[in-house]
């Protein structure tokens, strides 16, 4: 069963995460996510969908700090970028950015700043919040920055109005916002932020959540060799010629239609305050396929290209209905640690690595999850037997101990409890027994002695 990442992966943008994934921790699919919102927001104002809507992927990591490798994800995909779309990043990337007037005022101050410029007005920009809890934090003072989110994302004109010299009232007006959009959170810090009075307002099926964990660990040393794809410069390039509409191939659309169907029938079965997150999932398939497309110099979206978008955009809507749904309930994210014994318990205490990784989900991938079990003292891993010729199946279980005979550990206590070591014996010897611990005889109380005769008692 191919990874989750190998079903989205498609053409340059798809090949150049592929290549380079053994040089980073970053989690591929974070990879991928980093690289179509950085590469898709280069194209503003040049590239756009055949409803005149723009190409920009708005994408979101979530997971965990140190763990989740967000930072690790983004540092890679803009080295793998920049390289494509020139200084763009350095000169546009923005930040901080948490109420309605402020979003006007950034894209409106880049618009003058470009005008006299020899490219003339260029509003293109890239916000990028790698701490957007205390971005989302701050916005609940702003009744206006989910509905200005909104509008950028649509592509639509926004204004604000400020106060002018002698207390007159000044206009700015985006009249075609071009704005790319990258942002970090833990999933404690969604369910603690993300409301669902903005997901009602529309402001997050505009974006791709994602929840990733770190791939693999590599040596404190290690200095990555990145493999630049120079099909993706040629494209940048190509696209910035003139305007370029990205269109359906005939057998794509009939595709679309499909998928179209099949996310309505989903949203009719989901609550709104589940669904709300993904009425916008047909056009996010949209944009991911155009820039898929884009990137290999065409204007007609095929349906393979189309596939890997929507396998993509399936993706963040699972990550999405866990974040939402373990919200929803009150509970807590598990760590992978107990995510991982959770699904060992609920399967006997035995399961492959494929039911193991699909059960798992979004959380890690089978050289995550091996890295993680090795730092397990109670969960360990094996080859299987297997009747059928090929390689034989990665077997997880539960190590029996002591311990869970009785009462079971709490997660905590199971932390802190000392790792297990293996001691190697000869092949034929018997194992020696532990000599039982010798008790102490009971001992006996000693008998009460009675009172002493008071020797005063002749005077009184």
């Amino acid at each position: 069963m191919p990874s989750a990442f190998e079903q989205m992966k498609y053409g340059p943008i798809g090949e150049t995460v592929a290549a380079n994934i053994d040089q980073t921790e970053a989690d591929p699919v974070g990879l991928y996510a980093v690289v179509l919102a950085l590469y898709s927001s280069a194209f503003g104002g040049k590239v756009y969908l055949e409803n005149g809507r723009p190409v920009a992927v708005w994408t979101v990591l979530v997971g965990p700090s140190a763990a989740g490798r967000k930072g690790t994800a983004y540092r890679a995909g803009r080295a793998l970028v920049s390289p494509a779309i020139g200084s763009f990043l350095d000169a546009r990337t923005k930040r901080g950015i948490s109420s309605g007037p402020s979003l006007v005022n950034t894209l409106y101050s880049i618009e003058l700043e470009s005008a006299n410029t020899e490219g003339g007005v260029d509003g293109r920009a890239m916000i990028f919040e790698h701490e957007w809890r205390g971005i989302l934090k701050r916005s609940r003072r702003c009744p206006t920055f989910t509905e200005q989110m909104c509008v950028a994302w649509d592509g639509e004109p926004l204004s604000n109005l400020t106060k002018g010299k002698n207390g007159q009232r000044d206009e700015q007006v985006v009249y075609e916002p071009k704005m790319g959009f990258h942002a970090h959170i833990t999933p404690g810090s969604w369910h603690q932020y993300v409301r669902l009075e903005d997901a009602l307002g529309g402001m997050y099926n505009r974006m791709l959540p994602v929840l990733v964990h770190k791939s693999k660990s590599l040596p404190y040393n290690h200095r990555p060799r990145w493999q630049h794809d120079p099909r993706l410069k040629d494209a940048y390039r190509w696209a910035s010629e003139k305007r370029r509409v990205i269109t359906f191939s005939a057998d794509a659309g009939r595709r679309y239609d499909q998928i179209r169907a099949t996310i309505d029938d989903k949203l009719e079965g989901l609550p709104e305050h589940l669904s709300c997150y993904f009425e916008r999932a047909a056009e996010q398939v949209h944009r991911v396929a155009a820039v898929l497309t884009l990137s290999e110099k065409k204007t007609k979206i095929n349906k393979k290209a189309l596939e890997a978008a929507w396998a993509f955009v399936a993706f963040s809507m699972t990550s999405v209905e866990r974040l939402v749904t373990e919200a929803s309930q009150g509970t807590k994210v598990k760590s992978l640690r107990e995510a991982i014994r959770e699904v060992l318990e609920r399967n006997g205490g035995e399961a492959s690595s494929t039911l193991m990784l699909r059960s798992l989900q979004a959380r890690t991938n089978a050289a995550g999850l091996r890295e993680e079990v090795d730092q397990m003292d109670d969960v360990e891993y094996f080859k299987g037997k297997s009747a059928a010729p090929g390689p034989k199946p990665i077997m997880y279980r539960l190590i029996p101990d002591g311990a869970k005979a009785g009462k079971p550990q709490s997660t905590e206590a199971r932390s802190q409890r000392a790792p297990l070591k293996l001691v190697e014996r000869e092949p034929g010897s018997v194992p020696r027994k532990r000599p039982t611990p010798k008790t102490a005889a009971p001992v006996e109380p000693a008998p009460e002695m009675a009172p002493a005769a008071n020797p005063f008692a002749a005077l009184l």
